[in-house]
């Protein structure tokens, strides 16, 4: 998860929460491989433009075609009835169906890209900025914002709390069985997070008069790529209509 920085983004973390929701729709709805493609190449670049690593590109694609792959073997295994026709495969000891095996590379590819785009997202986007923005300008309420705030943080927050714990078990020479008790010093972690972030809020006087330092503002150029994107969704979408 990403948080708010202070370098300038490639386009408003809003506006690139949005395109993203727009893709994923249309990679789950379009069975149109090759406009599928154009979309998640798009979304890519914007999401490297945006600060995304190479190197976390190349891992969160291995990440997607391992759970892609296993999805594809399990189709290949259990086909529906109306795929166990017509020509038959053999690898060793295993006997695959031509029309299961098309298919599961259709939804392979399908769930690759999805997965890809929405591991990718959740790096490029600053979602801190995000509520900070519908706070300001799109009437979210402070008393709402603030807990979601504080919820984001928290994800980091547990992951070094539960690195810390983990390998406090493991210098203690703790087996593989005793170490899933680490949950239970996790979960007072957390309720006690919990409490002192509805603290934090209480004795700050947090109300809905709350001053803020920045606009988070939208700029021309976010607007702009905004524009070409719902140009090139609608067009993509019209021949995925056609085609079909």
């Amino acid at each position: 998860m990403k948080f708010l920085e202070t370098k300038k983004e490639f386009i408003h973390s809003w506006y690139l929460l949005i395109m993203s929701m727009f893709g994923l729709v249309f990679l789950l709805a379009s069975k149109t491989l090759p406009l599928n493609f154009l979309m998640v190449g798009f979304l890519l670049y914007l999401y490297i433009k945006n600060g995304l690593p190479t190197r976390v590109l190349i891992k969160l694609a291995l990440f997607a075609l391992i759970f892609s792959s296993v999805f594809l073997f399990l189709n290949l295994l259990y086909p529906g009835e109306k795929l166990r026709v017509g020509e038959q495969l053999y690898v060793g000891h295993f006997t695959f169906y031509k029309a299961a095996l098309m298919n599961g590379l259709i939804n392979f590819s399908r769930l690759f890209m999805l997965s890809l785009v929405s591991m990718c997202s959740t790096y490029a986007i600053i979602y801190t900025k995000v509520i900070l923005y519908l706070i300001i300008h799109k009437g979210l309420k402070v008393i709402m914002g603030y807990p979601l705030l504080i919820a984001l943080n928290s994800i980091l927050l547990f992951k070094e709390e539960f690195d810390r714990i983990r390998l406090s078990a493991r210098f203690r020479g703790l087996g593989w069985w005793d170490r899933l008790f680490v949950l239970f010093p996790l979960l007072v972690f957390a309720i006690r997070h919990s409490q002192r972030g509805s603290l934090s809020l209480v004795t700050r006087g947090l109300n809905p008069n709350k001053s803020f330092y920045f606009g988070y503002d939208i700029v021309p150029s976010d607007r702009k790529w905004l524009r070409s994107f719902f140009l090139m969704f609608i067009c993509m979408v019209a021949i995925a209509i056609y085609f079909r």
